[in-house]
């Protein structure tokens, strides 16, 4: 995993909800048992299978999860951060208390099954058979809320696209409406979504191409707001993590349009919080949009960047392909450094 940063094959499982395991515990108590004419107490027998045949499907279902999951600590800090985001930060805790959980299943199952061997009639075994389905109902119930976070956890890791992490990795950052995807789309072989409307790109993009030979992964991020990073929202914190833990280097885009959707201060505050997350020789700021402004008004934000920013600040227009890959091969030059 550390090599390939593929998460969502560590993730291939599937949590059922409650009501789902509940409809299949009691299909599994009414289904009926075929056994061999030889077989003698046949109803305590029945009984007995039908004790196997629950705890085989409770212990696949739920209790075997602990043992196809990773713990928090073998995950890479971007995918930990990604949990933390989303608000996920008992993850340890549930895989621990379902493993738990196991354990007193099997425990139960042990001893209802010998109470079954041991009753009198097969009045008895059916009495023993209902209290076991019925405790082993509660073991899972118990489980319910556990159940449910770890389903949002899988679900949120789920998604993450693969990211080589011995591989080089730009990430493009900015507020909503900056171009992003669309630079991100220019120069790799991503197809984000490309809307008029902020916050289009939700989710973490990966896209690929090769500069002077080698291969770099083009990561778009969910644009981020000029705001404390307490106050942001789970997209906005995903695009954090993917600077703070992925980037090796960053391209950080600035409209300069003088109608932009967010004012040139704003974005200037923005790339202020990010250079105190970020080594600023790794960080290159470009302007993008150029095709849509006078000289005048490019001159005033290449003077306004270059008050705050003193690393590469470079211009592109993404939209009109103008200087897109002299921008990223940049990039990759100062992820080198």
């Amino acid at each position: 995993m550390e090599k390939e940063g593929c998460v969502s094959r560590l993730f291939r499982v599937s949590v059922p909800k409650f009501e789902e395991v509940r409809h299949r515990v009691l299909q599994l108590s009414r289904k009926p048992i075929a056994l061999p004419k030889s077989v003698k107490k046949r109803g305590m027998v029945k009984y007995l299978e039908r004790i196997k045949s629950i705890y085989t499907y409770l212990d696949s279902a739920i209790f075997s999860l602990p043992a196809k999951l990773p713990r928090s600590g073998e995950l890479h800090p971007f995918y930990r951060e990604l949990l933390k985001a989303a608000s996920i930060e008992s993850y340890d805790d549930i895989v621990g208390k379902l493993a738990g959980f196991r354990r007193v299943l099997r425990n139960l199952t042990l001893r209802y099954s010998l109470r079954v061997k041991e009753s009198l009639d097969v009045n008895e075994s059916r009495k023993l058979f209902r209290e076991y389905v019925g405790r082993a109902l509660s073991i899972v119930r118990r489980t319910r809320e556990d159940l449910e976070m770890l389903a949002r956890a899988i679900s949120e890791l789920r998604r993450m696209p693969c990211i080589n992490l011995n591989e080089l990795k730009v990430v493009v950052a900015g507020m909503p409406q900056v171009g992003k995807s669309t630079f991100v789309k220019s120069v790799s072989s991503a197809n984000p979504k490309i809307s008029p409307f902020p916050f289009t790109t939700r989710e973490i993009i990966v896209g690929h191409t090769l500069i002077s030979g080698r291969r770099v992964q083009v990561i778009d991020t969910p644009g981020i707001l000029d705001r404390p990073p307490e106050m942001l929202n789970n997209v906005e914190l995903r695009a954090l993590a993917a600077l703070r833990y992925l980037a090796d280097a960053v391209v950080f885009l600035i409209d300069p349009s003088r109608d932009s959707y967010y004012s040139l201060e704003q974005q200037l505050n923005l790339l202020k919080n990010v250079l105190e997350h970020f080594r600023q020789g790794r960080v290159l700021v470009a302007i993008n949009k150029v095709d849509r402004v006078d000289n005048l008004r490019l001159s005033e934000v290449l003077r306004a960047v270059a008050r705050l920013f003193k690393g590469d600040i470079m211009v592109m227009s993404a939209l009109k392909g103008i200087n897109t890959v002299e921008v990223l091969k940049r990039a990759t030059d100062l992820a080198h450094c």
